[in-house]
């Protein structure tokens, strides 16, 4: 811990001194499970800062330099501390000068860097909860790679091409023998209107037996619309999985309602099936909540969200989540 606190002092006096501005936010929660759920022990209501990013950007060119520091408390992350502390990003943005005469912006991506994935990228937190492909533990919103980016020229879209190690940013070391590829594209066809697919493609290792150990297919896909109209975003996603000889896939509703400029209503129903090939092995979220904005340094969010299963031998579960975004 000591030599953690030692790395964020010396990147923000370095930061300070080099003159590059520090920035980000961080989210404090308070959290109320229902006593009634199953498996909730005592500790049914808490306060917890759940992320905290500080981050810091070059404009400098050709190459610009982002990066994150990503904070957060986690039981037991280590043996004196629950404070879990890691690098989310850091990467090297090489603008291409004579690319980007036919492709506006134009760039290459090298290091740890955001994953072009379905929702992920554009997931920015309006509910509390994660995504349906990171909540479902089959996406990481970063990873250790190489890529590509540009803007389709009249301002239809975008495009993306990502070579990664596969692992997401959490792991250090890398357990699979080839890299994994990922493709996105986005368009903008209508005004106010964006179709995006994507597509991942990699090998992860499999424990074939107590001595064999061997690499298998793991395959994502995503189709997403999402329609902007006045004070209303709808957005629909599908997502598909293969992993090995198992295939299973999910969908995710969200609305968005801005009230006024400071107070939006929204609502979430997400539905995923880890295996297709059995039955009763599904689950649905069904998310409410409002987001106030106290300023613009300051986001108050409350969120009621209910977790049921096909499973009738399980019983749902419901949390209700308070929670202050403070952006520096």
């Amino acid at each position: 811990m000591k030599n953690t606190i030692v790395i964020l002092m010396t990147v923000c006096l370095g930061a300070v001194f080099a003159e590059v501005p520090i920035y980000g936010y961080f989210w404090a929660r308070y959290t109320y499970q229902n006593p009634t759920t199953p498996e909730v022990n005592d500790n049914n209501n808490y306060f917890s800062i759940e992320r905290g990013y500080i981050r810091w950007k070059t404009k400098t060119k050709p190459v610009s330099f982002t990066g994150t520091i990503d904070i957060s408390q986690k039981s037991g992350a280590t043996n004196k501390s629950d404070w879990n502390i890691r690098l989310k990003y850091a990467q090297a943005d090489w603008t291409l000068p004579h690319i980007g005469e036919y492709l506006p912006d134009a760039k290459l991506m090298i290091g740890l860097q955001k994953v072009y994935f379905g929702i992920v990228d554009l997931w920015e937190y309006p509910l509390i909860e994660k995504n349906l492909e990171e909540n479902a533990k089959k996406m990481n919103s970063a990873d250790l790679g190489i890529g590509f980016r540009s803007l389709i020229p009249g301002g239809f879209g975008e495009f993306s091409a990502q070579v990664f190690n596969g692992n997401g940013y959490s792991h250090v070391v890398e357990d699979n023998l080839n890299k994994a590829v990922v493709g996105n594209l986005a368009l903008l066809p209508l005004a106010g209107v964006m179709l995006k697919g994507s597509y991942w493609y990699g090998e992860t290792p499999y424990q074939q037996d107590s001595i064999t150990v061997i690499q298998v297919e793991q395959t994502r896909y995503a189709g997403l619309l999402q329609i902007c109209r006045g004070p209303v975003k709808v957005t629909g996603e599908y997502l598909g999985t293969v992993d090995h000889e198992t295939s299973g896939m999910g969908y995710s509703g969200i609305m968005d309602i801005s009230l006024t400029k400071k107070i939006g209503l929204l609502g979430r129903y997400d539905f995923f099936d880890p295996n297709t090939d059995n039955d009763n092995d599904g689950h649905n979220l069904m998310i409410g909540g409002v987001n106030i904005r106290i300023c613009s340094t300051l986001l108050t969010q409350l969120n009621y969200q209910i977790k049921s299963y096909e499973d009738d031998a399980l019983d749902a579960s419901d949390v209700i989540v308070l929670q202050w975004k403070y952006s520096y």
